[in-house]
């Protein structure tokens, strides 16, 4: 066990007392009373919702805007049930290699499945990319990827192209 995990094990116990000494020890209005449960309830949901990005559950927040793609699984939509489409992106900040890796969730589209596989299999054959993101400026399209091939040997960013997603 962590020393992270006893420390928020802690935390929650600590509160949990807390409570019960206000709720029972204490002759505060009923009022009040109730109001901490309901304060500490809220705490404890917050708590839950917050600490799930850091336990390697996908995310929906914006990709940041440089980054490097290290895997990537696709679910293609399926007309026959209704579902959409799903892509899932395992994903590390170019601006800070020590950062470990995230996993996105983004709406599926065709060139950005198609693109995103070309990637991956020059990826497999050795080849480095960094992908960069830009809003585009025609309304609601969304945002556009372009993966730039990188070589440690030239300086050179080679673009291998772009592909859109709509949000």
């Amino acid at each position: 066990m962590t020393w992270a995990i006893i420390g928020l094990m802690a935390g929650f116990i600590l509160i949990l007392v807390m409570l019960y000494l206000l709720l029972l020890k204490t002759e505060l209005a009923p009022g009040l009373k109730l109001l901490a449960l309901v304060v500490c309830t809220l705490f404890y949901w917050i708590q839950y919702a917050s600490l799930k990005q850091y336990t390697g559950w996908q995310t929906t927040e914006d990709l940041p805007a440089e980054f490097v793609l290290i895997a990537s699984e696709v679910h293609e939509p399926d007309k026959k049930i209704g579902e959409p489409g799903v892509m899932y992106w395992w994903i590390r900040e170019s601006g800070d290699p020590r950062q470990p890796p995230r996993l996105y969730e983004l709406p599926y589209q065709v060139d950005l499945h198609q693109k995103t596989e070309e990637v991956v299999q020059e990826q497999e054959r050795g080849g480095r990319y960094v992908a960069r993101k830009t809003e585009t400026s025609q309304g609601a399209d969304g945002l556009v990827i372009s993966f730039e091939k990188v070589s440690k040997v030239k300086p050179d960013k080679k673009p291998v192209g772009t592909a859109s997603s709509k949000k």
